[in-house]
């Protein structure tokens, strides 16, 4: 059976990695961005959209990757059985395959943005190679998301300081086909009309309206067009993450539904997560039951910026993790004697009062009140 220590170090490593790729291709879309008119965004967002949609495709690929490699190894640790085959593999399947398979897709991530690829694919390719040519790493700006904020690194050495010694252990593979991965075109066709209308038609109405305002000087009017025009590249930019990152999320709840071998879902955040998400993380391992075959949709909803993933475990023995019993901790003592809205409320306060006491800091490492 696994360690509860590499299981933690395996649920964060996934985790900060899936966000980093998110915060990647945000960091992409908001740069290029700038190339979009604040006054004209309808006829100069053409090109925004394909590199944006094109970043989507790749983001997409790599969280999928990541996402199964990381529950085909937590499957086996847990229950000595993995689903389908694992990328590459030819012969017998064994756990140090699958630790090393994991731990190459988390180590992609981190190296974003790399000097090399190991990946084939085009629009991965495409997408380091333009995310390189970028300040990635945010030293020469000061944009609001910045891929070095979430750090992988020190995860990938903490996994690897905490795994057994039981790498030569065969591991059963119960037959699975997993979904593939969407095309760009498929992205494309899908997506631009959601992302055309969060960012460019978001822009375009707003300036239309301050145009319209007479009472507003020129300068006003340019001010506001400016700060509108910085709004919608934050929103167009979030849904680039929100959309890459669902090629995770959307295997592994393609998966729970149909693994007979689940036992238990949670809501997994980010260390920092919105009231809601730390709320929906705070209910624990409720989002899968024997009776039913898959409960509870919150599991699944997401916003822009959430960098939220479904946790599974394999045995009903399992602890839960550490931030889910601190945000669950926290839900008693915060709404003790409220129930509902009123609940809510104080929820929300209490969080806001964390982030306003300490901004710099996660959730995770507060817990001081």
């Amino acid at each position: 059976m696994a360690t509860a220590s590499e299981i933690a170090a395996l649920e964060q490593l996934h985790q900060a990695a899936q966000a980093r790729l998110g915060l990647a291709a945000a960091y992409l879309s908001l740069v290029e961005w700038e190339s979009v008119s604040s006054l004209n965004a309808a006829s100069t967002a053409a090109e925004w959209l394909t590199k944006s949609l094109r970043a989507v495709a790749a983001i997409r690929k790599m969280s999928r990757q990541l996402a199964i490699s990381y529950y085909q190894l937590t499957r086996a640790l847990e229950t000595g059985r993995t689903l389908g085959v694992p990328e590459g593999s030819t012969g017998e399947v064994t756990l140090g395959e699958l630790r090393k398979n994991f731990r190459d897709n988390a180590l992609d991530v981190a190296s974003l943005p790399s000097t090399r690829t190991r990946s084939e694919d085009p629009d991965i390719r495409w997408f380091e190679e333009t995310l390189r040519a970028q300040d990635a790493k945010g030293i020469r700006n000061a944009r609001s998301v910045r891929i070095a904020d979430v750090p992988v690194d020190p995860l990938i050495q903490n996994l690897m300081d905490v795994e057994g010694h039981d790498d030569t252990r065969p591991i059963k593979t119960d037959k699975f086909d997993w979904p593939e991965a969407m095309s760009f075109e498929e992205v494309d066709k899908a997506f631009r009309a959601l992302l055309r209308k969060q960012a460019v038609d978001h822009s375009t109405s707003a300036v239309k309206t301050i145009r319209a305002n007479e009472d507003l000087t020129p300068d006003k009017a340019l001010t506001q067009i400016e700060d509108v025009h910085a709004s919608a590249g934050s929103i167009g930019s979030g849904t680039v993450d929100q959309l890459g990152m669902d090629g995770g999320r959307q295997v592994i709840n393609h998966a729970i539904r149909r693994d007979r071998l689940v036992q238990l879902v949670a809501r997994g955040t980010s260390a920092d997560p919105c009231a809601f998400c730390a709320m929906l993380a705070s209910r624990g391992f409720v989002y899968k039951s024997e009776k039913t075959a898959y409960v509870g949709d919150d599991v699944e909803k997401v916003h822009i910026n959430c960098h939220c993933f479904p946790i599974v475990r394999f045995t009903r023995e399992s602890q839960l993790p550490e931030m889910n019993a601190y945000f669950q901790e926290k839900w008693r003592e915060v709404t003790q004697g409220r129930s509902g809205s009123d609940a809510t409320k104080a929820w929300r306060r209490w969080i806001y009062a964390q982030r306003k006491a300490n901004p710099a800091a996660p959730h995770g490492a507060r817990k001081t009140t």
